[in-house]
């Protein structure tokens, strides 16, 4: 059975190697940052008995605002309802705050995704994170 929990600070590095292991590349999160987020912010996991499946990593911003940095499902539960029980439970604790999400323009399916569970295209732009990087990106937000 698959349960979503909200990550513990001893499960930090796990859900880093998680990361990593679904992106196929280099940590999207830095070793310190994830405790953060697990620490100060909404890390949600989703769980098959005690193996990591899913997570959703977010963090209240200044403007009272929640910012997704990742959200992520292992490719063999993509499409099973899983990536929408992490946001359920993510809006559920952030209780009504704006939610923004950065998408990739070209990434359809997560287009596609964020539109299904309610969010609305606010604005595109370019380079959103400073890296030098000529991709574009939507701002997605969702109440």
């Amino acid at each position: 059975m698959i349960k979503i929990s909200r990550a513990k600070p001893s499960e930090s590095q796990k859900v880093r190697e998680f990361e990593r292991k679904v992106w196929g590349g280099p940590y999207m999160t830095g070793t310190y940052d994830i405790a953060s987020f697990v620490s100060f912010g909404y890390v949600f996991l989703a769980k098959d008995q005690d193996e990591i499946i899913g997570a959703i990593i977010a963090m209240k911003t200044k403007n009272d605002e929640v910012y997704i940095a990742d959200w992520f499902v292992h490719p063999k539960y993509r499409r099973t309802g899983i990536g929408t029980k992490l946001y359920e439970r993510l809006k559920e604790d952030a209780q009504g705050l704006t939610i923004i999400a950065y998408i990739e323009s070209k990434n359809i399916a997560s287009l596609k995704g964020h539109e299904k569970l309610g969010f609305k295209r606010y604005r595109k732009t370019q380079d959103p994170f400073y890296i030098g990087d000529d991709k574009s990106w939507w701002i997605m937000k969702s109440k």
